[in-house]
């Protein structure tokens, strides 16, 4: 299964890996750093290895014995792999990654169901204490597997032999192996082979590269290597402490393996109808279930024939928490499916997720000054907005909307407009009167329908009779969270307008308590339409969400004419305390304008295209770019920016952060709204005009997809360069570098990240700058990110490196990319006079992961500032210790690690690019990413600022 994961990454590849080489230019009069934090990783690598290592050689000598005889069948079922494998390359079979696993699977599944049935038929017991040639012989045969697929695999798929998945699961079970055939354990192997039953399977299918059976496959992984699994370590408890460890570790594999098929199948649910979404929850829940049950049997069996010795109490305990850790990563299971498909799950099921708006229109008016001439595109939601900018009577109005179910919800809110009074519409619409509803609805809303909508509201009539006001999900969410409010007596307070007085109760309190719990948000969140990615726009400052929520609940609320939550608490609307479509004043100049209303199903970018150039004047994008990833919002906002008014124009967007979000949207400079408004639940607010010079177009050029993929070995290779150089005591810097060839970036890609996001949407291409100067440029990575940007623009790039080792791989990267003609190569350092010479003024000067190895770096900092021109853009990547935590063990941990290599993690980098007065800040973020096979997370920051005009 592992292998089919890194098959499919490698088949449709994801989002670029964030980063490449820390690299850049060094000072003369220092020893040339080696440009990668080498010696940071090496020599505690070297040593802790070796420790291990030791370790690992006395445990053999200990525990392993082989016979002659073993090893013999040992090295005859090496060369049967080695045979299999290239006969089946003959074969021209699409996949050769697979075949020693079919292979593998094919012999150990049919052995694996022998020995199931002489289980049945004989019990445990028996099958367990059996000990066969036979038995020995499976587990030899598949230590020889374990060995050859690493072996050819480094030869010939080596990028999908991975570090977890590949080389220590391996050795993994090559251990378990060996110890179980040193204790004349091997039955209980052979027992156990029958949970290779889904891998042949799986093997069949991905040698054929073909679409794996999902349900079949799903089914017998559960039943083999969850529950049947989960029951046989139980069973060898007695027999080995270690055995059922190893056991317990490849169990926890097995249902994060598990996990990954539910939230896959799901998530195709909407497509894919040979089974209906509730039959696939209803299994889901039966197989969580079942295994709940049949761990607690077991564990309860085992903990029963404990020895009643002063061991009993902390094994049974032991045991407990074993059950209860095992219980909350099936919880773990539930709450991944349920945050990552409830939402989309939802809109492919045509169900509705908002009943009413949940953003304040009357903030919009005060920025958006909207006129008869204006054309609107913006979302379609519950129709709430729409319909409330109707009332300002603009030219034309484009809702829309992904899901179906929410502009059904429009559409026949606008019938209703045109075919009922202002009583029957209020009724229906402001108090759920399912009376009216019933008798207005076929004899006049239903024939105003378009054939679908009148479809979906024929199967959903209940939505009126249960209450609207509660309807979809986002209404269930209203439902649950208003019962405390509800029973403390609020709701009288609200319908009656009398302020909360005092603490408001027990009640009252507890409800603020439960919105302040910040673990619950996910929870509550996809019932509320807001996806996890939205919740983790505060993952690094929640405390600013939590006192805003208190906030809301003590202040917010009792705000006159704040119908957003008097509806919700009250459970209807009031003449005088609803949305202004509901307001009768306004009935009667919504009928007169109700057919400049056009409802679009799609995105807003597809929305925008299908209005035409120049045709949009206000983009109002409610909070939907805060789950989108910048790859997509620079797709969305390129069609939006190349459809609109360039005069006339203004974007106009909500977030749940307390910043501008992405670096896409902080290229359009819009003013933050500092307005207080009715919601609360958006922290910020922005508008501004289409920006110049903006080139939408340049949003949508791309890198090149390629992206350096290390094996392990190759990583090995590297650390051991690292330490080697790190330790040695004269350094030869072009040795080192030439000694890692193609493997340099393939390693640095994962242990430097975040230059893709630097590079293509941090840096302002949309700005066509003309110069770009590369300070430290290593291998120039960095022009693999934006090759179609650089051409598109026809940009001269200069790329600036103090090594000529490396400057030679970036001359043959340039040449690869065709762009020869526009790359110039200067080899120097950044604050040698000379060099500085020989560089032109730039529209754009970037340095990644550089500035952290220059000892004089203020020098290296101004002097790249002085590059820069009026108007144009300085960015930066580098390491630095995490804003507000610098004194944390962590963070001085990290310093002290880098350190060892001439990396210096420094805030005063960044607080110096804060003070600039010639630099305004255009985008600054912080994230952490793990360092290759370390727990360790240290900190980089992304920084872009633009040189103001003198």
């Amino acid at each position: 299964t592992s292998r089919a994961n890194a098959r499919h990454q490698q088949r449709d590849p994801p989002a670029k890996s964030s980063g490449t080489s820390l690299e850049g230019p060094v000072e003369f009069d220092r020893p040339p750093s080696l440009g990668s934090a080498p010696a940071s990783i090496g020599p505690p690598i070297a040593m802790a290895g070796q420790a291990v290592m030791d370790q690992f050689t006395r445990f053999v000598e200990e525990n392993i014995r082989f016979s002659q005889e073993d090893f013999a069948i040992l090295g005859l079922n090496m060369i049967g792999c080695v045979f299999v494998y290239y006969f089946m390359r003959l074969l021209r079979l699409p996949d050769h990654s697979w075949y020693l696993t079919l292979y593998s699977s094919g012999v150990t599944s049919f052995f694996g169901v022998y020995f199931f049935y002489h289980l049945v038929k004989d019990g445990f017991a028996a099958a367990l204490s059996n000990e066969q040639d036979i038995t020995r012989y499976l587990a030899i045969f598949f230590i020889g597997y374990c060995i050859m697929d690493l072996s050819l695999g480094t030869l010939h798929y080596g990028s999908l032999v991975t570090y977890d998945d590949g080389w220590v699961h391996h050795f993994l079970y090559i251990v378990i192996l060996a110890y179980l055939l040193h204790n004349n354990m091997t039955p209980l192997f052979a027992v156990a082979l029958v949970e290779e039953l889904p891998i042949i399977l799986l093997s069949i299918f991905e040698v054929q590269d073909k679409r794996r059976p999902s349900l079949l496959f799903g089914v017998l992984y559960y039943v083999t290597r969850v529950v049947f699994h989960t029951v046989l370590i139980y069973k060898a408890y007695p027999m080995s402490r270690f055995v059922f460890v190893g056991g317990l570790g490849l169990l926890l594999w097995h249902v994060e393996v598990f996990q990954g098929w539910v939230r896959g199948y799901l998530m195709r649910s909407h497509a894919r109808q040979r089974m209906s979404f509730r039959a696939k929850l209803t299994l889901m829940f039966a197989m969580l279930i079942s295994q709940i049950g049949t761990h607690a049997f077991v564990a309860y069996e085992v903990v029963g024939a404990l020895p009643r010795d002063a061991n009993y109490a902390p094994m049974a305990a032991l045991h407990g928490l074993v059950f209860v850790y095992f219980l909350y990563r099936f919880g773990v299971v539930v709450h991944d499916v349920y945050t990552q498909n409830f939402i989309m799950t939802s809109i492919g099921r045509k169900k509705i997720i908002y009943n009413i708006s949940w953003e304040d229109p009357a903030i919009d008016h005060t920025v958006m000054h909207m006129k008869e001439d204006d054309v609107v595109l913006t979302i379609s939601s519950a129709g709430c907005n729409v319909l409330d900018y109707l009332c300002e009577g603009p030219k034309k109005i484009i809702a829309v909307d992904m899901n179906w179910a929410q502009l059904h919800v429009l559409e026949l809110k606008l019938a209703g407009i045109r075919c009922l009074t202002w009583k029957q519409f209020f009724a229906i619409w402001g108090r759920s009167d399912f009376k009216v509803f019933t008798e207005v609805y076929k004899s006049k809303l239903r024939p105003l329908l378009a054939k679908e909508t009148a479809e979906f509201w024929d199967q959903n009539t209940h939505l009126f009779r249960d209450n609207f006001m509660y309807a979809g999900t986002s209404g269930l969410m209203a439902k649950i969270l208003c019962m405390p409010l509800i029973w403390s007596g609020v709701r009288e307070k609200v319908r009656n307008r009398t302020p909360i007085e005092g603490k408001g109760g027990i009640l009252f309190q507890l409800t603020l308590k439960i919105c302040s719990i910040t673990s619950l948000w996910s929870v509550f969140a996809p019932l509320g339409g807001v996806p996890l990615e939205q919740l983790n726009l505060l993952s690094r400052n929640p405390q600013v969400f939590v006192e805003r929520l208190v906030e809301v609940l003590t202040t917010r609320i009792w705000k006159p004419n704040n119908y957003f939550y008097y509806g919700y608490i009250v459970g209807e609307f009031a003449p005088d305390c609803c949305p202004r479509y509901l307001e009768e004043k306004n009935f009667a100049i919504m009928k007169q304008r109700v057919d400049r209303v056009k409802v679009f199903h799609g995105t807003w970018a597809q929305g925008a295209e299908a209005e035409g150039p120049g045709s949009i004047t206000i983009a109002s994008l409610l909070d939907s770019m805060d789950w989108m990833p910048p790859t997509m919002i620079a797709e969305n906002i390129s069609k939006v920016i190349a459809n609109m008014d360039r005069k006339k124009g203004r974007i106009f967007w909500r977030s749940f952060a307390d910043r501008v979000h992405s670096p896409v949207l902080a290229h359009i400079k819009a003013d933050l709204v500092d307005t207080y408004d009715r919601v609360g639940w958006y922290l910020t607010q922005f508008i501004g005009p289409v920006p110049e010079p903006y080139d939408p177009a340049m949003l949508e050029c791309t890198g090149t997809d390629s992206r350096p993929v290390n094996s392990f070995l190759d990583d090995v290779a590297v650390m051991a360069a690292m330490a080697k150089q790190g330790l040695a005591s004269k350094k030869d810097v072009r040795a080192f570098y030439k000694s890692q060839g193609k493997r340099y970036d393939g390693f640095r890609e994962a242990l430097l990240p975040g230059r893709d996001l630097l590079m293509q949407h941090a840096v302002p291409w949309v700005k066509t700058p003309k110069t770009w100067i590369s300070v430290g440029c290593g291998t120039a990575r960095d022009i693999e990110f934006v090759t179609g940007h650089v051409k598109a623009a026809g940009t001269k790039v200069i790329l600036v490196d103090l090594s000529d080792a490396l400057l030679d791989m970036a001359r043959q990267r340039v040449i690869d990319l065709g762009l020869q003609t526009q790359v110039q190569l200067v080899e120097g350092d950044i604050n040698d006079p000379k060099i500085r010479k020989q560089l032109p003024d730039a529209d754009l000067v970037t340095c990644s992961y550089c500035l952290t190895m220059i000892p004089k770096w203020k020098d290296a900092l101004k002097n790249m500032l002085d590059l820069v021109k009026p108007g144009g853009n300085l960015a930066l990547i580098d390491f630095v210790t995490r804003e507000g935590r610098e004194s944390n063990w962590d963070q001085k941990l990290y310093k002290w690690w880098f350190a060892m290599d001439g990396v210096y993690f420094n805030r005063e980098h960044v607080d110096w690019l804060r003070a600039q007065k010639s630099l305004s800040t255009i985008w600054y973020s912080e994230e952490e990413s793990r360092v290759p096979y370390t727990p360790y997370y240290p900190t980089h920051y992304l920084y872009v600022g633009e040189k103001k005009a003198k």
